[in-house]
């Protein structure tokens, strides 16, 4: 028999932990919590996605150099393989039935329909502007699965939340696919008749006790952020249901209404009502200019927050911005007793090499210790050059030769000190 089990596929806060928790308590069926290493849902580097598509499309998978194998013979394997690693989990609960929730499968959705054809899905939706609300109470707790939608605010979340309800209506309702669609105000309002739908689509008997979710034992990871409101309250409540009604609309949570009612409506949401004032109305249009500049912000701010975290990296950063500024205006920075203003700048571009090896060592040294040793030369050379060729313009000197060299060798390697950032910059273990 093909590997079914069930699919919850919700947008993040939409309640997908509920459902889970509710299926979890059913007699027969085990419900995971989230397994973000089937498709790589949090952006690692290895998941099995990412190994089933590299033997079923990668120059040198299975696919491609072994004849007879096809992309189907290796999605087999994978769905066998998912099945027979989480066989010990149903056997230590007695249960027959596995079901799965990671909300940010969505944008791998197309994988995981080819991955499981035979699968349940249950599409859970919740009122968008419930969503959002939910979401930025988190702040920072689901910072991972808004990285493609830049900074966390109304605005972004919401866009998230439409992009995601598309996808998962677009891949979801085609084909032959078993699925089952409720919303969120309809399980917590009448949960009995709600879970009953889902019992029969997935053709096990209902039972009444599954809806006593806190007197059974679930896995909760501490990093699974969803769980904590889930453990929390322990018991159904419609109290978050229009919620939105009683918040602060604010000149972003007005534009962002106003671009997105319309979808509302069509899942069948009440409309937002809007009737902004002219003074309102300005604002609005004037947000949808203002957004990306804040979002620009707000990345820059977020790309600099490793730096300002560690000790060594703000050292590092403040060596080079007094040697920038004794290149530049030397006659702005208070002299060290005893020191004449070259031999000052010599200390001050000794210590920010210095500490700059120290403080990116390790980022550097992920390249391999030969290539760390360039790249760092030529991040130093990029930082100097830039220096010269600025402090030529400043003093209104005609640049010289040597500036025309040192500018050709400043753009390259400021690209090259750039791609450090393509890796993730951790605090020292010291201020961790």
């Amino acid at each position: 028999m093909s590997f079914a089990p069930i699919f919850i596929v919700g947008v993040p806060r939409s309640g997908t932990t509920l459902l889970r928790v509710l299926l979890d308590s059913h007699s027969r069926i085990l419900a995971l919590p989230e397994t973000p290493w089937v498709s790589g849902a949090y952006g690692g580097p290895l998941s099995l996605r990412q190994l089933l598509l590299d033997l079923a499309e990668g120059l040198y998978g299975a696919a491609r150099n072994i004849t007879g194998i096809e992309r189907q013979h290796i999605l087999a394997a994978g769905a066998q393989f998912l099945e027979q690693l989480l066989e010990p989990a149903l056997a230590a609960r007695g249960k027959s039935m596995l079901a799965f929730k990671t909300p940010s499968d969505i944008p791998h959705l197309e994988f995981l329909v080819d991955l499981l054809p035979d699968a349940y899905y249950i599409h859970i939706t919740r009122d968008g502007r419930d969503v959002a609300m939910s979401q930025l109470s988190k702040k920072g707790s689901f910072f991972l699965e808004l990285r493609g939608y830049r900074r966390l605010s109304y605005a972004n979340v919401f866009h998230r939340w439409v992009a995601w309800e598309n996808k998962a209506r677009a891949v979801l309702y085609r084909g032959n696919l078993k699925v089952l669609h409720m919303r969120y105000e309809d399980l917590v309002i009448d949960p009995g008749r709600e879970m009953e739908r889902v019992m029969a689509f997935v053709g096990l008997p209902f039972e009444p006790a599954m809806l006593d979710y806190a007197a059974k034992s679930h896995d909760f990871p501490k990093w699974e952020a969803g769980s904590t409101d889930v453990v929390r309250r322990g018991t159904l409540s419609s109290s978050s249901v229009g919620k939105w009604r009683k918040s602060k609309k604010s000149i972003e949570v007005l534009h962002t209404l106003a671009r997105h009612d319309k979808f509302l409506v069509s899942l069948g949401y009440p409309s937002s009502e809007l009737r902004p004032g002219h003074h309102e109305c300005v604002l609005i249009a004037a947000y949808g200019l203002v957004q990306p500049l804040l979002d620009a912000i707000s990345l820059v701010a977020r790309r600099a927050r490793p730096l300002v975290r560690d000790r060594g990296r703000v050292f590092a950063c403040l060596c080079l911005l007094l040697l920038g500024i004794q290149s530049l205006m030397p006659s702005r920075i208070v002299s060290a007793p005893g020191l004449a203003s070259d031999a000052f700048g010599a200390l001050l571009c000794f210590g920010a090499t210095f500490s700059f090896a120290a403080a990116f060592g390790p980022v550097l040294r992920r390249y391999g210790s030969g290539s760390a040793i360039r790249r760092a030369g030529f991040i130093m050379l990029a930082y100097v050059a830039i220096l010269e060729v600025a402090h030529a313009f400043a003093t209104g000197r005609a640049p010289t030769l040597q500036h025309m060299v040192l500018s050709l060798f400043a753009v390259p390697a400021a690209l090259l000190a750039a791609s450090l950032f393509r890796f993730r910059l951790q605090p020292s273990a010291s201020t961790a």
